[in-house]
């Protein structure tokens, strides 16, 4: 199955999460990026008036893949707007998909709905992982941790299990080839 990564990523940790999988599953990955920069504020702008950004059109031809994985934050229980820019962009070409991300926490139980109304169809596999999972107990539920938090090697570890679990869904990932 010919598959490819999109993604896009402020801080850094959807873009850790991409090369992750990336590398479990030696596919194709490409990056969001947008035509103006992007501060904090700038998100709580697009945020408060449903703005969609600006971004670079795709070099690569979306169609030509049998599934792609979207990768993105969520900001403020919705999925990232360069993503959303990006799929409304690519959303006729999109044949099978997925979506993963890296998370402050979890239950923004509105993300496989915003991706259906957005998209037109369902995706194969929705999941969030919550920052706030691997912190430790005296930061959890704490913003300034949960968004400062830079995720390593070991973190990727500790998602390890339920990463396979999702790509085992998507039908990316047999079950004996499981990290």
């Amino acid at each position: 199955m010919k598959t490819l990564i999109v993604y896009y990523s402020f801080s850094g940790n959807n873009e850790a999460l991409a090369k992750e999988l990336q590398r479990r599953l030696n596919c194709e990955i490409f990056k969001i990026t947008e035509e103006n920069k992007r501060g904090a504020f700038t998100i709580f702008l697009d945020v408060l008036f449903k703005r969609t950004p600006k971004v670079k059109e795709p070099w690569l031809d979306i169609k030509t893949y049998d599934h792609v994985i979207l990768i993105a934050p969520i900001w403020a229980g919705r999925i990232a707007s360069p993503l959303k820019a990006f799929i409304k962009l690519e959303k006729y070409d999109l044949r099978d998909y997925s979506f993963i991300t890296l998370c402050g926490s979890q239950g923004n139980k509105h993300i496989t709905k915003e991706l259906k109304k957005i998209i037109q169809k369902k995706p194969a596999a929705v999941l969030e992982l919550a920052i706030n999972d691997i912190l430790p107990p005296e930061h959890q539920n704490k913003l300034k941790y949960t968004s400062g938090h830079r995720v390593d090697k070991n973190d990727m570890e500790k998602f390890s299990e339920r990463i396979d679990k999702f790509l085992q869904t998507t039908g990316l990932l047999e079950k004996e080839h499981a990290h």
